[in-house]
């Protein structure tokens, strides 16, 4: 037996013998209009059942839209030291100002130092430090640095605080002598060295 869905259809199987039986013809004819009558039922019923419907729906699109990436930019003013003869122990300093002219907000770090074109024992005693500042005349010789590194290690390291979209920090250099430093430092001098600096999004 199969049943499909909206109707219901059934298969009888009859066993035994039977015997027809003549009925009066008014009987014959309401069973055939009973029968019609049925079959229309049925008919209609399962055409109804049958048939499509469909829910409201409306759609639309956004306009176009253009998406544009930031950047990560800043610059550093130039770095001017003290034109001071060094001693062991002598501190030395000079601010610089780093100035975020991107999109987003930067954190400035120190990444490695650039050693003097002509290296010697006196370049190798000498010991950066960095340190933020409230304002450039605020870095002194005096300013306990945050970051410190020499030629041979200068371990990355991130300076003051994150600089917010068109806003400037200022950065106090200094150099020093070593104490440690050799007696063959003496009548050195170290030209053309460098601190670079990295901002990344912070």
């Amino acid at each position: 037996m199969q049943t499909a869905r909206g109707s219901s259809v059934q298969a009888l199987t009859l066993t035994g013998r039977t015997r027809a039986r003549a009925l009066p013809r008014l009987r014959v004819r309401s069973l055939v209009l009973a029968a019609a009558s049925a079959l229309l039922a049925v008919i209609l019923a399962t055409t109804a059942a049958g048939g499509t419907y469909a829910l409201l729906n409306a759609s639309t699109s956004t306009r176009p839209a253009t998406m544009t990436s930031g950047t990560a930019t800043m610059t550093v003013s130039p770095l001017a030291l003290p034109a001071v003869a060094l001693y062991p122990g002598l501190v030395i300093a000079a601010p610089v100002t780093v100035t975020n002219t991107g999109d987003v907000p930067l954190t400035v770090t120190v990444s490695s130092l650039i050693a003097p074109t002509v290296t010697s024992n006196f370049s190798g005693s000498l010991v950066i430090g960095l340190a933020a500042v409230a304002n450039a005349a605020s870095c002194t010789s005096g300013v306990s640095p945050t970051w410190t590194g020499t030629f041979a290690v200068a371990p990355p390291g991130p300076v003051g605080a994150p600089i917010a979209k068109a806003q400037s920090q200022t950065l106090c250099v200094s150099v020093a002598l070593s104490v440690n430093a050799p007696d063959s430092s003496q009548t050195s001098s170290a030209a053309n060295f460098s601190v670079v600096l990295i901002g990344g999004q912070a």
